[in-house]
């Protein structure tokens, strides 16, 4: 693809989506004129955090991080990035939105790419919030970026399908895909002079707002289907559900819905088996099947350690 070759890119970058893409287009022969990637110091507030430094070893880019694109932090990168001259910028993966003296950098403007259908789920948390609200399916939509959150005039846009036993985990990994195939798609195209330029309506813009990891607080007053999309769509690499037991934090990464006599009270512990943990909804219960204390070390489940301390509890 001689268009990507010849055609100096800023590429603004985070997340396992930014890496993908990145990667997507590095191995396309894409001429990367300049990275900007976020600062390791950030991993551990940033969902589905991926290190760069193996890309940038590897294909020689020349590379700065960056904790912060505004202010005098911002001013000092812009430099940078204008000594590297980019006709074309992209930006995935990042939440912080550009400013304008990025921005107004490259001469064909900024890609950006956000995981909805835009308009629809315009705003933060985008995966989670398809799963929560029940979504058959959401897409890819690369735009070109304006200072406006995801307001931008579409470049491309796919429709991706989302399971019934998706996960956050498996339905980001779809769309990141799509996403990077998009971009290569996207660069040649514009680098062509091909690329179409559709604005988004207003009219019919949907808005999801931002979560917090306190937020994930499961209310065991909605139908057991619901409680089950609220876990699948909060579990890793997100911060996770919970619930408390006893006056303690209980995250619930994996769940099935199932079914239970009549006249439970929410929330009730209906069975505490081996290795899962049913509890009582509206219409039903639902069967805990990975969970752990807020206490316990990260990334790690012990099942029968969290049904011990219950029992004792009782």
């Amino acid at each position: 693809m001689s268009g990507l070759t010849n055609l100096p890119i800023l590429f603004v970058g985070a997340r396992i989506v930014g890496r993908l893409c990145l990667e997507a287009l590095l191995s396309e022969g894409a001429r990367i004129a300049g990275l900007l990637v976020l600062d390791e110091s950030k991993a551990g507030q940033t969902v589905a955090h991926a290190d760069f430094a193996d890309l940038i070893e590897q294909h020689h880019v020349p590379a700065r991080p960056f904790r912060t694109l505004k202010g005098l932090e911002g001013h000092s990168h812009a430099a940078w990035a204008r000594e590297l001259r980019p006709r074309l910028g992209i930006v995935v993966g990042v939440s912080e939105l550009l400013g304008p003296e990025i921005l107004s950098l490259p001469e064909l403007g900024f890609i950006g790419m956000h995981p909805t259908f835009l308009p629809e789920g315009r705003g933060r948390a985008p995966i989670p919030w398809a799963i929560i609200l029940g979504l058959k399916q959401t897409g890819v939509s690369l735009f070109y970026a304006a200072e406006g959150a995801d307001t931008g005039d579409i470049l491309l846009q796919e429709r991706a399908p989302i399971f019934e036993d998706d996960t956050a985990s498996t339905l980001g990994a779809r769309t990141d895909n799509v996403a990077a195939r998009l971009l290569v798609d996207a660069v040649e195209k514009i680098a062509t002079g091909t690329a179409p330029r559709i604005p988004q309506d207003p009219a019919i813009a949907t808005h999801w707002p931002r979560r917090r990891p306190e937020d994930g607080v499961i209310d065991w007053n909605r139908p057991s289907a619901d409680v089950v999309r609220w876990i699948r769509a909060l579990t890793h690499p997100y911060p996770g559900a919970f619930t408390h037991i006893g006056g303690q934090k209980l995250f619930i990464w994996e769940a099935v819905a199932t079914t239970a006599p009549r006249g439970n009270v929410p929330g009730e512990i209906l069975a505490r088996d081996d290795d899962r943990l049913t509890i009582a909804t509206c219409d039903g219960a639902v069967a805990a099947t990975s969970f752990q204390w807020a206490d316990q070390s990260n990334g790690m489940t012990s099942e029968g350690n969290v049904i011990a301390r219950i029992r004792s509890a009782s």
